[in-house]
């Protein structure tokens, strides 16, 4: 065991971990340990026996410099009450060797000694322990410049709520937002609460109880308030709860952002992209009335025609026409104006085929096998037009024996973006027309179809090996 009355007081204060000063009641230095004379750069010798502001003159440029006055005023407490008085926070600059003032801010504890055996009650020195905090101030002031810089050049504003005394400490853009002057409510949140839109007042509460239930939690507001004069203002709130260092109760704290301008831009786009929407959808529903009159004089003029090849061409002007017009129904019928459903599209389409080509005399089935896919309007079209003349060329030019045949459409993606559109049937033989590459109505068909593959931007492949079968390779978009 070590011999506590071998133990050298003096020596425990000359090494203690803390920067001490041992002065008189009239602050004159009777000692100062070493922690204290490295912290502020001087020897003991240049300490002991000269006033506390004699060896720490106030830096003559600073106008609030009045350090002393404090200093003598706790120690003058400690002495008429003989308890420690912790000072507050405080700046004093400390002269540098060469004459220049360094900025430095100072917690300090003002402890009392009672050195007098003859008086135990009197406190005969004041051990002044001083901790230098300069960094953490300055880097909390740098980062409080930060944050108002910030909100001068953003229309958001700083707050932080109290949810135990509800009191709110804000920067003077949150008053302006709530329609106040600066600080004319004081510290008292009801005020704001009051403003704030009736729907949304219950929300915002929750969320803010919320919030200050667990250190830490991320806080989201998105609310509307009211002015006096009726006009309304979207406001939303982001920020967090923290835990006060010094008290240790819970705050609130972060920004609010008026973001009424980018909410009425939003009510005024999507009002106008509604109206778009419905001019396109009645210019659809025009488009598709027109075209189905014009297949009706072409259905008229076939009908009244004696010349064999005038009714086929009329009769395929009809089949074209109707497939754009057919596409036009989709969009007036679609909530999306400015693509199609294509796959679904194919599905009438097949029907309408099949029924428009029954009169040829043959019983041949149409199969799909379509994925889902969106088009763009003018591809679409397009698309829909190349599946007209394919499947209406092998109906008119395929040979299948017993008069009895399939034609299979096929739509799918391929690779990362692409479509494949493939037409095929299983027609044992190639009519003559068909070999050659010549229809009734001189190739038309053939010279549309390698159009359309150009105008989807794609590739056109036929293979006779089996039956006959044409493909599109188009991007998607």
């Amino acid at each position: 065991m070590h011999d506590a009355s071998r133990i050298d007081p003096g020596a425990i204060f000359h090494d203690a971990p803390t920067a001490q000063l041992v002065f008189l009641p009239d602050l004159r230095i009777v000692a100062a340990n070493r922690r204290y004379c490295a912290l502020l750069g001087r020897r003991p010798e240049d300490l002991i026996g000269f006033h506390v502001f004699e060896a720490f003159p106030a830096n003559p440029d600073d106008p609030d410099a009045d350090a002393e006055a404090e200093l003598q005023a706790s120690a003058d407490a400690v002495v008429a009450t003989g308890r420690s008085q912790e000072m507050p926070l405080r700046q004093h600059d400390v002269r540098e060797a060469d004459g220049r003032y360094e900025t430095r801010y100072w917690r300090i504890l003002n402890s009392p000694v009672f050195a007098d055996a003859a008086a135990p009650d009197r406190v005969t020195h004041v051990i002044h322990t001083a901790e230098d905090v300069t960094r953490a101030v300055l880097g909390d002031r740098a980062e409080a410049a930060k944050r108002r810089a910030a909100m001068r050049g953003a229309d958001l504003s700083y707050f932080e709520f109290d949810p135990e005394a509800r009191t709110l400490v804000r920067s003077p853009q949150l008053d302006a937002m709530f329609g106040f002057a600066p600080n004319e409510t004081g510290a008292a949140v009801q005020p704001f609460n009051d403003r704030i839109h009736a729907d949304d007042i219950g929300q915002a509460m929750s969320e803010l109880e919320r919030v200050a239930r667990t250190v830490g939690s991320d806080l989201h507001l998105d609310f509307r308030v009211t002015l006096p004069g009726g006009a309304v203002r979207w406001l939303i709130g982001r920020g967090e709860s923290v835990r006060d260092p010094e008290t240790r109760d819970v705050r609130v704290v972060g920004i609010v952002i008026d973001v009424t301008t980018i909410r009425e831009n939003e009510v005024e786009l999507r009002d106008a992209l509604e109206a778009r929407d419905l001019l396109i959808a009645e210019v659809n529903h025009r488009v598709k009335n027109s075209l189905q009159m014009v297949t009706s004089i072409l259905n008229l003029e076939a009908a009244g025609s004696r010349n064999e090849d005038a009714r086929a061409s009329l009769g395929a002007a009809t089949a074209r026409v109707n497939a754009v017009a057919a596409i036009h129904a989709s969009l007036y019928e679609d909530s999306e104006v400015s693509s199609v459903q294509i796959d679904r599209y194919l599905e009438r389409l097949s029907e309408h085929l099949r029924g428009s080509l029954s009169r040829e005399g043959r019983v041949v089935r149409i199969a799909l096998d379509v994925q889902p896919v969106r088009l763009r309007t003018d591809k679409a079209v397009t698309l829909s037009l190349a599946v007209n003349e394919l499947v209406t060329n092998s109906f008119k030019h395929a040979c299948w024996d017993a008069g009895e045949g399939t034609v299979r459409v096929s739509l799918s993606r391929h690779g990362g973006d692409m479509i494949a559109l493939d037409v095929s049937d299983d027609g044992t033989g190639q009519s003559a027309e068909r070999s050659e590459g010549t229809s009734s109505s001189s190739g038309l068909g053939q010279r549309l179809i390698a159009g359309m593959a150009s105008q989807l931007g794609g590739t056109l492949e036929e293979d006779r090996t089996n039956g006959w079968r044409t493909r599109i390779l188009f991007p998607e978009w």
